[in-house]
């Protein structure tokens, strides 16, 4: 999944890009290799990004979850077969570990086709060849974990191997007819066939005519049993009896090996099928994990959700057992976003972000309705953007940089998400600053959202303004330093929804809540709370 192609490391990171491909990433290496090559459609491929999405969905309302899963794992068990098709299509006569890889990649395509065949989205994979190398293998089947070359595969091997045995007969009687001889010359009842030992105090005057000493000891001598003319002319027909064998083999390995390279393009094929189902699977059990529908794909730049979400955010609360709380927005320029800390600012930009994400590689996006438009770059600057720009840069020169290099770049489309840039300069100069940012983005016609907690941009900027709603009354103050329960009641206290607003002006005391609830000294808190108040009437 070429992520690069639409964001850079930095943007990449601050959407958590790297949950989503973890999210998606295939069972199989077939899976891997079509993911790898997946590229973001661009603007002007909207039917196609539009194409790829509804088969997702609708792959995932055809098949339930446990077939889902059920088709995850039978891709997953598909051996990969690419190296020998490619050595077969060479020429080359395969082994029988490749001709197990084989008629297990055949028995994993026949086991898709049946689970697919329960749908009507995707067509089965079969195909005469695979047919042919099913049928072809199927003498050579041994279970599920091993494939043997049985004579049924030629007749010359077949009665190859029974020379052999006779061959292996008649000297295992030979053998045994001179271990009997010497055995009897030794008093012994009966030898080794191979290796022996005699002691030295109970050793013939001469050793018997066959017996040869292979180590000497002080009381014993290590002896082993010499062939005789027979049991060697014997030997020498077993050995040429097992090169047939051997030959044989040969032929038929060569034989499958070539059937094989015959049909090697459209098994080949077949294994692109079966990598280009396995993304789709992934993507489908995505699209119901995370209850994702079909965005209507824009001609023009927009970014529309109701019931939005940032996948990452909401995963992590899930299962810390917390509530998330989805958004609705609507963009089709650059805009203005304020609202209190931890009030979900740099969320909402990330949900822009991620959905729009979704949308480019032709996913379902996580919202209850969304129409999106298709970008040729999404851009984040501000907090956890700076990037590794060298250490004697302070924080507002590398966000300085990254906006620089961003507008240098010749972008078509651009989807532009800027969280509390220019934080860390004066208040006035920030805003001056923003307010020329704000200029510059509209000229070019890109579409985004600018989240600060600095007063007055939207309305010297001209740009539209919202805000995320806030606190909804005071605080419950949490005894002592109970900070999981003050997230709880922060979480049950704030709402998170944004709104439109009309202007900036008025005083917020959202800021110094969440420090009472986190467990600011009171008398602190009472202190700002009066300087809120005389602010607010100087302002008046």
């Amino acid at each position: 999944m070429n992520v690069g192609a639409v964001l850079d490391p930095l943007g990449a990171h601050a959407l958590e890009v790297a949950w989503l491909v973890a999210a998606l990433a295939p069972a199989s290496e077939y899976g891997d290799r079509t993911f790898a090559a997946l590229r973001p459609f661009r603007p002007g491929q909207e039917a196609l990004a539009h194409a790829r999405a509804d088969r997702v969905r609708a792959l995932a309302d055809d098949v339930d979850a446990a077939r889902l899963d059920a088709l995850r794992e039978t891709i997953r068990s598909a051996p990969d077969v690419v190296t020998a098709l490619a050595r077969s299509s060479m020429g080359e006569v395969l082994d029988d570990v490749a001709f197990l890889g084989l008629q297990r990649f055949v028995d994993a395509i026949a086991q898709i086709d049946v689970l697919l065949a329960q749908g009507s989205v995707v067509a089965p994979l079969g195909c005469a060849a695979l047919h042919e190398i099913a049928t072809l293998l199927e003498p050579g089947r041994l279970g599920r974990s091993a494939f043997y070359l049985a004579d049924a595969f030629a007749d010359d091997l077949a009665r190859a191997r029974r020379a052999a045995a006779d061959a292996e007969a008649a000297f295992e009687a030979a053998r045994g007819r001179a271990v009997a001889t010497i055995a009897r010359a030794l008093g012994r009842d009966d030898l080794p066939p191979d290796e022996f030992i005699l002691m030295r105090d109970a050793l013939p005057r001469q050793l018997p005519l066959g017996v040869r000493v292979v180590r000497e000891a002080p009381t014993y001598l290590l002896c082993s049993i010499a062939y005789d003319d027979a049991t060697q002319s014997a030997l020498e027909r077993r050995e040429r009896a097992a090169a047939a064998v051997d030959a044989a083999e040969e032929r038929v390995r060569s034989v499958l090996s070539r059937a094989v390279g015959e049909r090697s393009a459209a098994l080949a094929h077949v294994g692109e099928l079966l990598g280009e189902l396995d993304v789709l699977v992934a993507a489908a059990r995505f699209a119901v994990a995370h209850r994702c529908t079909v965005a209507a794909l824009d001609d023009a730049p927009v970014l529309e959700f109701t019931g939005g979400r940032f996948l990452p955010l909401e995963a992590r609360l899930t299962r810390e057992r917390r509530s998330y709380a989805p958004i609705d927005l609507a963009l089709d320029d650059v805009a203005v976003l304020t609202g209190p800390n931890m009030g979900g600012k740099s969320v909402a930009l990330r949900t822009c972000g991620f959905i729009a994400t979704c949308a480019a590689f032709g996913l379902p996006v996580p919202a209850a309705r969304a129409r999106v438009g298709l970008f040729d770059e999404i851009a984040w600057l501000g907090i956890g953007a700076e990037g590794d720009l060298g250490g004697l840069l302070s924080s507002f020169a590398k966000e300085v940089v990254r906006l620089r290099d961003t507008l240098a770049r010749p972008t078509g489309r651009l989807l532009v998400l800027i969280d509390e840039f220019a934080r860390t300069t004066t208040p006035h100069e920030g805003k001056a600053l923003l307010v020329a940012l704000l200029g510059a983005l509209r000229e070019r016609g890109a579409v985004g959202m600018v989240a600060t907690h600095l007063g007055g941009v939207a309305r010297a900027a001209g740009a539209r303004h919202f805000a995320v709603r806030g606190l909804r009354g005071a605080l419950q103050r949490v005894p002592g330093a109970h900070l999981a329960g003050a997230l709880d009641a922060l979480a049950a206290a704030m709402d998170y929804t944004i709104a439109p607003v009309g202007d900036d002006a008025g005083a917020s005391g959202d800021a110094i809540e969440l420090a009472a609830i986190l467990g600011l000294d009171e008398r602190l808190i009472v202190a700002a709370r009066a300087a809120l108040r005389g602010a607010a009437d100087a302002f008046e």
